[in-house]
């Protein structure tokens, strides 16, 4: 039997990192690592995946605290020696312009959005160098180039995109491919975390949208983003890195 890929997918227990986490349980070809600050949150995900649950080694820690990721990649190298897979889909967002967002709500957008992606990279990088055909796989928006709603969600995915580029440059000697996931609207629950809306209005902004998209519809997690993130973690795009790819049901058009 092939040997799994040890993918450690941040933000691992809503959203985009969970569409992520189940899909990959349903490959077959991976052991799945999620990491993510809240033990509600953690508990919330057992109970949504059910069975599939016990196959999921599930972390707590903040992706913005050093500390964390330090501890963090001393627990991965104490029981897998290895890294084959990193996603940084951990994420928040709050909007407002430059008259409305707070130097508080800026600072915590660049800590979890960017800077949290450099800190967790850099500590888990000497794991990624004995993987086997090691990805990063970075999640970052349409709205790194498409700006509206935060501007500190823009400007930190805008980072967010730039550091991908030179991750891969400085990367590629060692085998390592870094790449980049930029989703159109996609139905999570980050907005009502942020306190911006409320379910039900949440709901009807979902709703909404839906004109927008050639497609048709806003974006499925594990549907729509996560065969995307698979694709990259695989052995299918090996000669893949360095790219900015919009999975955005065409809004970008």
């Amino acid at each position: 039997m092939e040997k799994q890929k040890v993918v450690l997918i941040t933000g691992g227990t809503s959203g985009i990192g969970l569409g992520t986490v189940e899909y990959l349980l349903e490959q077959k070809g991976y052991c799945v690592l999620s990491f993510s600050r809240s033990k509600d949150h953690i508990e919330a995900a057992k109970k949504k995946l059910g069975a599939k649950a016990e196959a999921v080694c599930f972390l707590q820690g903040d992706v913005s605290s050093r500390q964390d990721c330090v501890q963090l990649a001393k627990i991965i190298d104490e029981r897998y020696h290895r890294l084959d897979g990193l996603v940084n889909a951990a994420g928040i967002i709050k909007l407002g312009g430059i008259e409305k967002q707070t130097y508080e709500e800026w600072d915590k957008s660049m800590a979890v959005n960017l800077t949290s992606v450099f800190t967790i990279t850099k500590e888990l990088l000497p794991l990624l160098k004995k993987g086997t055909n090691p990805s990063i796989v970075n999640i970052s928006s349409m709205a790194s180039g498409r700006v509206g709603g935060s501007i500190a969600y823009c400007a930190a995915k805008a980072g967010l995109d730039a550091m991908t580029k030179f991750l891969a440059k400085e990367l590629g000697p060692y085998g390592i491919r870094v790449n980049s996931i930029n989703p159109g609207a996609v139905y999570t629950n980050i907005y009502v975390a942020s306190g911006d809306y409320d379910q039900k209005s949440y709901d009807q902004w979902s709703k909404d949208k839906v004109t927008l998209y050639p497609l048709g519809r806003i974006g499925d997690a594990k549907k729509d983003l996560a065969p995307a993130i698979e694709f990259l973690l695989s052995d299918k795009a090996l000669w893949t890195t360095g790219d900015i790819i919009l999975v955005d049901g065409g809004i970008s058009i």
